[in-house]
């Protein structure tokens, strides 16, 4: 457990260091829900707004963590010397799943500040936003290990992602859509649990896949 958390720290105080993409992320983000709201002025579909939110959650993810294993081998490479592959991936899992529920937080402000969702229950909307971004969060981190190792770049990232991401979105858009608005929400427990059963398969897999990826 101390390598996991020594791990932690050393992330957190990289990217406290690199405040030029911190500033970067949060100009992302800032700018890209602007720029939504400018395109939706006069929009009152909350359906809509649903469906914008979640694909701004979905670039904004993917910028967030794009620098998580991209240009930087050779500190990779000294770190899998000292300590187990296990231990590492389930720090980076950890980090990355809090770095990016931060971000998302930040962008939901945003979103409601220049947009916003109406009348919403924002116990389960919130619920489906942490749900949902701790699982892009491990998806990613997996998808981005294997093709900064692989050497695919993007396309591949792209071509592991897409078949987990589709039911994640799916649900968390569904779930989204009974927490506004008036809609009944007496079945919200099903989506839930299906968030849930997705996150542990996506973490569950990038445990176990990465210490093969490691030996290569």
């Amino acid at each position: 457990m101390n390598q996991v958390l020594a791990i932690i720290q050393r992330e957190l105080q990289h990217e406290l260091r690199s405040r030029k993409a911190w500033l970067a992320i949060l100009l992302y983000t800032a700018s890209t829900v602007y720029i939504s709201y400018l395109g939706m002025q006069g929009s009152t579909e909350t359906s809509t707004h649903n469906a914008v939110f979640w694909l701004l959650i979905i670039f904004i993810s993917m910028f967030a963590t794009s620098g998580s294993f991209a240009g930087r081998e050779s500190e990779m490479f000294y770190i899998y010397t000292l300590i187990s592959p296990a231990r590492f991936i389930l720090a980076r899992l950890l980090y990355n799943g809090v770095f990016l529920l931060a971000v998302s937080i930040i962008a939901f402000i945003c979103f409601q500040f220049f947009i916003g969702f109406g009348n919403t229950n924002l116990l389960i909307f919130l619920t489906a936003l942490l749900l949902t971004v701790w699982g892009i969060s491990s998806l990613l981190t997996m998808s981005f290990s294997i093709a900064s190792k692989g050497g695919g770049g993007f396309t591949l990232m792209a071509v592991l992602s897409f078949p987990l991401l589709v039911p994640l979105l799916i649900t968390a858009q569904n779930l989204s859509t009974m927490a506004i608005g008036a809609v009944n929400t007496t079945g919200c427990g099903g989506y839930i649990a299906t968030l849930l059963a997705l996150d542990a398969m996506i973490a569950a897999l990038c445990y176990l896949l990465f210490p093969y990826l490691w030996r290569d």
